[in-house]
């Protein structure tokens, strides 16, 4: 049974469902806390979608199995890349050289540091995706597996095809959203009758309300989750009836969580701090410097000068929490993807993945 899990985990990463892996791993913890593999492919997962600290808490995981796994090793120096520990990173390149004189990661790595350290060059690279190609390999795409066999062939099946056939303009749906269509009953009932005893913050009407759940799956479709989830906070903080309430809460479970570099519609301290509960549950990045921490094994705590990255000028102080542990320098800018939520009625970040940038000298 072990195997089946792991063999389909490696599945799912050659198809670069990474969201899927982690869903996938992270239930299955105790059960395969002795497994190297394990800890090594949802280190993986989480580093490919932009959680950083899931991924360097998996990988420190695998590293305390097995010491000289230079797959290991390359994608723990990528971490320490990231966050423009260069020295760090170094040392680990080094080190999976030991082992393994050959590797091709290492090398190229190694190689790209030299020529390009202490250059802007360097910074630009780490704070883009081409830093991806230091990652580690998928390998190819399960779909491209043979596909030189046959690629002649389908290169003229397309051209014939384009002669004779209209191209196909409609976007495939990203899911089927045919159980969240409003009944006619539901429609002509969209909203509480009864608005004397009861206190909501937004007033719709019939066709603000109507448009407002279309936005939230048509945003949805388009995989733009933040604009989502506002249409719904929106819907949620309203008149509307709990039938429409019901629905579109559902609709919730299919946001999905993004990374640093898939995030959409982001908002801004302002925005959020003076509604904050019109941005529940969406997802913010937002840069500032860390003070106040707190942190034991399993949770990571501090507060978040927010803007003050730049030591000029701060928007605002909100707590931010981590379910993870993680080091972040006090001394250095950090940038943060989070959740909006409150904790006894103040706001605060569920932050996913931290990223700081290399010093400027």
């Amino acid at each position: 049974m072990h195997s089946d899990v792991l063999k389909k985990a490696r599945y799912l990463l050659a198809f670069r469902r990474f969201s899927e892996v982690i869903s996938l791993l992270e239930p299955r913890i105790t059960e395969y806390r002795e497994s190297f593999r394990f800890y090594y492919l949802l280190g993986t997962a989480c580093l490919y979608v932009g959680d950083i600290g899931g991924a360097e808490l998996y990988y420190k995981k695998a590293r305390d199995l097995k010491m000289t796994d230079p797959e290991l090793i390359n994608a723990q120096a990528v971490l320490f890349l990231r966050r423009g520990e260069i020295q760090r990173a170094v040392e680990y390149y080094l080190e999976t050289q030991d082992y393994e004189p050959a590797n091709l990661t290492a090398k190229r790595a190694l190689d790209f540091i030299k020529k390009n350290s202490g250059t802007e060059r360097l910074t630009d690279y780490i704070h883009s995706t081409k830093i991806k190609r230091f990652y580690p390999p998928l390998g190819a795409h399960p779909v491209f597996i043979g596909g030189s066999v046959f690629a002649g062939l389908c290169a003229v099946l397309f051209f014939v095809a384009a002669l004779y056939i209209k191209p196909f303009q409609a976007e495939v749906p990203r899911a089927d959203l045919s159980a969240f269509t409003l009944s006619t009953e539901e429609k002509q009932n969209s909203l509480v009758q009864d608005t004397a005893s009861s206190v909501f913050r937004l007033v719709l009407t019939k066709k603000e309300l109507e448009k407002a759940y279309e936005d939230a799956q048509t945003y949805f479709q388009k995989y733009r989750d933040n604009a989502a989830q506002l249409e719904i906070n929106r819907i949620l903080n309203s008149n509307a009836s709990v039938s429409v309430r019901q629905k579109v809460r559902l609709l919730m479970d299919y946001l999905s969580e993004p990374g640093f570099d898939t995030v959409s519609d982001t908002y801004s301290y302002t925005q959020v701090s003076a509604q904050s509960w019109l941005y529940m549950d969406c997802w913010v990045v937002w840069t500032g410097r860390v003070t106040n921490i707190e942190q034991n094994e399993t949770e990571y705590r501090c507060d978040l000068l927010v803007g003050y990255d730049t030591m000029e000028r701060m928007e605002g102080i909100v707590p931010l929490i981590l379910k993870q542990p993680v080091h972040i320098d006090t001394a250095l800018p950090v940038k943060v993807l989070a959740r909006v939520q409150s904790e006894n009625g103040r706001l605060i970040l569920r932050g996913k993945s931290v990223y700081q940038p290399i010093p400027e000298k």
